[in-house]
C-alpha cells in the first residue's frame, strides 16, 4: 500500500482525544431534590487515577473513525509490478571532464563530488554509466556492469574515480559527446535517456565536430558547470623557433591575458636563470602579444611564466639542439676535395651541418671498415661487397662508366655506354611525386629547364625488368635517374654526374635540396624538430625497436610497427639502436582559454538541453508524483475508506444513543 499524501497519516494520532474523554468521566451535574437525605448512604467520589474504561466498544468505534478519516485523506493506492514498471526510470550517463584546464584550483575535486552526488541520487531501478573525457571518452562504469550489479555502483565508481586525475590533454568535448551517444545500449531502450555533463566548459573547448551529427531527439543533456573562484589567468604558447645551431636560438612566445582580468604584471624566465636574464612587463586584460624569450645562459629547456594563480599553462619546453650524425663516403681520392672540377668538391660544400643533421663526409678509394650510411660512387669502382652493402640497408648513389658495377649490384642484363651525340641533354620528364624527389613536390621548384647535361650515359636493358624505376628521363627518352630497392637498401643510378665536367647540376639550386632529400629517404631528415602537443604521435622510424622515457621517467619499449602518443608535457627521450633524440611536448594552447561558456552555446549545435527544453525530465520528484497521482486516480481506493467510515459513524451513533437513554433500575 502506498499513499499519495502520507502526511495526513499523522492525523491518526487524534485517536488520543476519545481515549482521554472516556477517562475523564465527570460526575453527574443534575441535582434532584429529596425531602430528606437521612436514609441515603454517603459515597466518596472515585479518584481519577482509579477510573476505568467501561464502554470499550464505543471507544473503539470512535478511534476507528478517526483512523479511517486519516487514511482516506492520505489517498491510498496499490503499486503493483505493472505500475512499478511504468515509473519514469532513467538511463543516465555521467560524463566528467578531466582535461588539463581541470587542474585549476579545486575544479577536479568539485567535479568528482558532483559526479558522486549524481550517482547517489539515482534510483536502484535506474541505469547509470560513468565516463571521463579529454581528447577521447573513457568508460569508468558501464551500463552493462550497472545492470548486473546496480547495488555496487556508488562504491565501485567512487573507488575508480579516486584513481583518476586530470590529464594534460585538450578538451575535445565534441568527440566525447559524439562517442557518448552510441554508449546507450539495448538495456536502456525503454528508459528516458540523459547525459549529465560535468565540466568547466571553458572557451578552449572543441565543439566544431558536433556539426557533423544529428543529436537524438530522445536524449537530453544537463550541464553542470564547475567554476573556480577567479578566471584571472596568463597563458603562453610557442609561436616560432628559429634554429641557428646553438643554444641561442630565437624563441618567440605568444602571451595572453584573460578578459576582465585583475592581473597585469608577469615575469618570463628560463628555469634557474639569473635575475638579469628575466623579462618583467605588463599585459592588459584581453590582450595577446608576441614576445622574444629572454637569453638562455643556463642552456635550460623550460621557459617559465609567473604572475598568476594557475600555473598549469605557464611552461614551455624546448628540446636542445641535437644534430644527428650521418656518415657519407665517396669512393675516390680525398685529395680532390679542393679541386673545383671534382665531384667531391661539390659534395663537401653542399653537405653542411644543420641544427638537426651533421653530415660527416669522407673519401677513399676503398670502402671504410664501418659501412657508411650513404655511399657515392662516380666512375669505376670495385664491385665486391656492394650488393651485400645495399641488401643490408645501405644507400648507394652511383654514376657508372660501364655496366660492371650495376650488373653486380642488380643482377640485371644491361649495357652502359657514353652518348656519342655532341648535343647537350635536358630533363624532359621528372616524377616529382616520388619520395626520392620529395623536395621538388612544390610546384615552384619543378622548373628543370635551365639544367644542361654535357656528358651522359645510355643505360639500356636487354630484357624487360621492373626492379629499377625511371625517376627522370632526358629529352631523347633515355633514363636520367633510375632507382630501385635491393634487399633492405636503396640504389640510385645517375646517367650524368653533378660536377661541371658532366652537367650544370652542382651549380644549380636543385643540387642541395636533392642531396638532403636523399638523406631524408635514407632515414636522416634535416627538417627541424616539430612542435609537438599532448596527444600527438612522437616522430620516429616505426620499423625499428624504440625505448621511450617520458617526463615522469617511466620507460616504454616499443616493437617495430608500434607508435607512441604523448600524454604528458615535458621532454621525451627516444632511443633506437642507431639514434637517440629528445622531443619536447607542450600543452595544447587552447587549454589556456579558461573563460567559461554558457551552456546555451551547446544548443546552437542542435543538442537538446534539459534545462531549456525538458524541465519536467530534470525533476525526479515531479516524475514520481505524476505517476503516483495517475495510479491513485485510476484506483480511487479512498471511496472504500469513506464508505467504511460512514458505517462506523452510524454504528457509533446508535450505540452512544442507547447508552445515554438506558437508566438502571432503582430498588426501594
Amino acid at each position: 500500500m502506498n499513499w499519495l499524501f502520507p502526511l495526513y497519516l499523522a492525523g491518526a494520532a487524534a485517536i488520543i482525544a476519545p481515549i482521554l474523554l472516556h477517562l475523564r468521566r465527570r460526575p453527574p451535574q443534575d441535582r434532584v431534590e429529596f425531602s430528606s437525605l437521612l436514609f441515603l448512604d454517603a459515597q466518596t467520589p472515585v479518584p481519577v487515577s482509579k477510573r476505568r474504561l467501561e464502554n470499550w466498544l464505543l471507544l473503539l468505534l470512535r478511534c476507528l473513525a478517526l483512523i479511517l478519516l486519516a487514511l482516506m485523506f492520505a489517498r491510498p493506492f496499490v503499486q503493483n509490478e505493472s505500475t512499478a514498471s511504468a515509473s519514469p526510470n532513467h538511463a543516465t550517463l555521467i560524463v566528467l571532464d578531466r582535461s588539463a584546464s581541470m587542474r585549476r584550483a579545486d575544479l577536479w575535486k568539485q567535479a568528482v563530488a558532483e559526479a558522486e552526488k549524481q550517482l547517489k541520487a539515482a534510483k536502484l531501478t535506474d541505469r547509470i554509466a560513468l565516463a571521463v573525457f579529454d581528447r577521447d571518452l573513457t568508460t569508468v562504469w558501464g551500463f552493462e556492469e550497472d545492470r548486473n550489479t546496480p547495488a555496487n555502483r556508488v562504491t565501485a565508481a567512487q573507488s575508480r574515480l579516486a584513481d583518476l586525475t586530470p590529464t594534460w590533454s585538450a578538451t575535445q568535448l565534441d568527440r566525447a559527446l559524439i562517442a557518448a551517444v552510441p554508449s546507450f545500449d539495448s538495456s536502456t531502450a525503454t528508459l528516458k535517456k540523459r547525459i549529465h555533463l560535468i565540466t568547466d566548459l571553458q572557451e578552449g573547448t572543441h565543439l566544431d565536430a558536433l556539426r557533423t551529427i544529428a543529436w537524438p531527439a530522445e536524449l537530453t543533456l544537463k550541464v553542470h558547470r564547475i567554476d573556480p573562484a577567479t578566471n584571472d589567468n596568463f597563458s603562453m604558447a610557442l609561436a616560432a623557433r628559429e634554429e641557428n645551431g646553438s643554444t641561442d636560438a630565437l624563441i618567440r612566445i605568444r602571451l595572453s591575458n584573460t578578459r576582465d582580468s585583475a592581473l597585469r604584471d608577469f615575469t618570463l624566465a628560463w628555469k634557474d636563470a639569473p635575475k638579469t636574464d628575466t623579462i618583467t612587463a605588463q599585459i592588459p586584460p584581453g590582450a595577446s602579444r608576441i614576445l622574444t624569450a629572454p637569453p638562455n645562459s643556463t642552456n635550460a629547456t623550460t621557459l617559465n611564466l609567473s604572475g598568476d594563480t594557475f600555473d598549469f599553462d605557464n611552461r614551455i619546453f624546448i628540446a636542445p639542439p641535437q644534430p644527428r650524425s650521418v656518415r657519407i663516403h665517396l669512393l675516390g681520392k680525398d685529395a680532390t676535395r679542393d679541386e673545383a672540377s671534382a665531384p667531391l668538391y661539390y659534395l663537401a660544400r653542399a653537405l653542411q651541418p644543420t641544427d638537426t643533421l651533421a653530415p660527416l663526409l669522407t673519401a677513399d678509394e676503398k670502402l671504410p671498415a664501418q659501412a657508411p650510411d650513404v655511399l657515392f660512387i662516380v666512375g669505376d669502382a670495385p664491385a665486391a661487397g656492394l650488393r651485400d652493402y645495399v641488401e643490408r640497408g645501405g644507400f648507394l648513389v652511383t654514376v657508372p662508366s660501364d655496366a660492371t658495377l650495376l650488373k653486380a649490384v642488380t643482377g640485371l642484363d644491361l649495357t652502359v655506354a657514353p652518348d656519342t651525340d655532341d648535343e647537350y641533354r635536358m630533363l624532359a620528364n621528372v616524377k616529382t611525386e616520388h619520395p626520392l624527389l620529395k623536395p621538388f613536390a612544390d610546384p615552384k621548384l619543378r622548373d628543370f629547364t635551365k639544367l644542361r647535361f654535357w656528358k651522359h650515359r645510355l643505360i639500356e636493358f636487354k630484357k624487360p625488368q621492373s626492379s629499377l624505376e625511371t625517376l627522370a628521363s632526358f629529352d631523347n627518352g633515355h633514363p636520367a635517374i633510375l632507382s630501385g630497392r635491393i634487399g633492405k637498401g636503396t640504389l640510385i643510378v645517375l646517367a650524368s654526374g653533378w660536377h661541371p665536367g658532366d652537367s650544370q647540376f652542382a651549380l644549380s639550386t636543385k643540387f642541395v635540396p636533392l642531396l638532403y632529400g636523399w638523406l631524408a629517404a635514407a632515414g636522416f631528415s634535416h627538417d627541424p624538430a616539430a612542435t609537438l602537443l599532448v596527444g600527438d604521435t612522437l616522430p620516429f622510424d616505426a620499423t625499428q625497436t624504440h625505448t621511450i622515457t617520458d617526463p615522469e621517467n617511466k620507460t616504454h619499449t616499443l616493437k617495430p610497427g608500434e607508435t607512441f602518443t604523448a600524454t604528458g608535457i615535458g621532454l621525451h627521450k627516444v632511443q633506437s639502436p642507431a639514434h637517440t633524440q629528445v622531443v619536447a611536448v607542450n600543452l595544447p594552447p587552447d587549454e589556456g582559454r579558461v573563460l567559461p561558456l554558457e551552456p546555451q552555446k551547446l544548443a546552437e549545435y542542435g543538442i537538446k538541453l534539459a534545462s531549456a527544453s525538458d524541465t519536467a525530465a530534470t525533476s525526479e520528484t515531479t516524475d514520481q508524483r505524476l505517476t503516483a497521482t495517475d495510479t491513485e486516480q485510476r484506483q480511487n481506493l479512498w471511496w472504500w475508506f469513506l464508505i467504511l467510515l460512514l458505517a462506523v459513524l452510524l454504528l457509533e451513533t446508535a450505540i452512544a444513543g442507547r447508552s445515554r437513554h438506558s437508566v438502571p433500575a432503582q430498588t426501594a
